[in-house]
């Protein structure tokens, strides 16, 4: 970066990432299973072609949202150096999750990420809530109100938690289905450090700034059909949804001064690369620089952009200190980027 170009730092007390986690349950299923569903009329080629995704996993019965979401947690704290009983928030996020056709937990036929997970983790002194109806665009969400609560409140410590597990709503005779995995990501938000002087320690900012949107016209290009099962309007999704990310990814940058070439990793919702190839063209981000992990995780919802996040990290690609460019969009439609650092 540029010093001619540094970025602005967000207002209020600086925040940090400090650790990320995820998981993925079970074995992969590969296209092959999709191949052999009765009416349905796709192969390994066309589920290539048409959405990226080789391979994405489901969970089992007795793994549901919650038991996913501790395993990334319990990664993401680990890699803060932190304990649970040091974590003072804890705000869950599910696109998938539903009342008792798909609920959270074992033993009860509610939907919510958070409480339930408060007590898996026995995070004892945190308060929990959950980010709802902006679907897949959770993390981004969530990581925006977990910076607010840490510079309006007595709060040092944020755990933000995704987890999907979409094939009880899912309509496995259209061809859709093929797109959606299951998985958990866990990210630690804390308080940074400043000097003497008020001026942010080394590290830096780690939310540099976001800029988040909706727009209910599009409310319905998602419903819940009478057998509640997802329904996913693509025309309408496809003809909007690259204007919107765009848009917000570009207004974000330019608003704090970063050219694409400072940006060292962007890391969008992992929705299909037919949709975020052409993103990474338009914003002028190099395709190598692209941190997907669709193509063996599959559409993972709110899960994508800090799964893939957290697979990066723990395997190197990303370093401390990297400037990365989130974008994301979800049901609602709700969307949003966000420019911030790991460490």
């Amino acid at each position: 970066m540029s010093e001619a170009q540094s970025p602005r730092s967000a207002a209020g007390p600086p925040v940090v990432l400090t650790g990320v986690g995820h998981y993925f349950p079970g074995e992969p299923v590969t296209n092959a299973h999709f191949a052999q569903l009765p009416g349905l009329d796709v192969d390994d080629t066309w589920i290539r072609e048409h959405t990226g995704v080789r391979a994405r996993h489901w969970a089992g019965p007795d793994e549901r949202f919650v038991e996913m979401g501790a395993r990334a947690a319990h990664q993401a704290l680990e890699d803060a150096g932190i304990d649970v009983s040091d974590v003072d928030v804890v705000i869950g996020t599910s696109a998938t999750a539903r009342p008792r056709v798909n609920p959270s937990s074992i033993g009860n036929n509610y939907m919510d990420i958070s409480l339930p997970l408060q007590k898996q983790l026995g995070a004892r002194d945190a308060f929990c809530f959950d980010v709802t109806a902006v679907a897949c665009a959770g993390f981004v969400y969530a990581s925006v109100m977990a910076r607010g609560l840490l510079a309006s409140m007595d709060v040092r410590t944020v755990l933000v938690v995704c987890a999907e597990s979409p094939r009880a709503i899912l309509n496995f005779g259209f061809k859709n289905s093929a797109l959606f995995g299951a998985g958990a990501a866990a990210a630690v938000w804390q308080r940074g450090q400043t000097t003497a002087s008020g001026e942010l320690a080394p590290g830096g900012n780690g939310i540099v700034d976001a800029v988040l949107r909706a727009d209910g016209r599009y409310y319905d290009a998602f419903d819940i059909d009478e057998n509640d099962k997802m329904v996913m309007r693509g025309g309408i999704l496809s003809e909007v949804t690259p204007d919107m990310l765009v848009e917000v990814g570009q207004t974000v940058l330019k608003r704090n001064g970063i050219s694409p070439e400072q940006i060292a990793w962007c890391v969008p919702h992992q929705a299909n690369t037919n949709l975020l190839y052409p993103m990474a063209d338009r914003l002028g981000i190099p395709r190598e620089r692209m941190l997907l992990n669709l193509p063996e995780r599959g559409n993972t919802s709110s899960v994508g952009m800090p799964s893939a996040l957290s697979e990066n990290v723990h395997n190197g690609t990303v370093k401390p200190g990297d400037l990365l460019l989130g974008v994301s969009i979800g049901r609602g439609l709700s969307w949003g980027a966000m420019v911030f650092r790991y460490r």
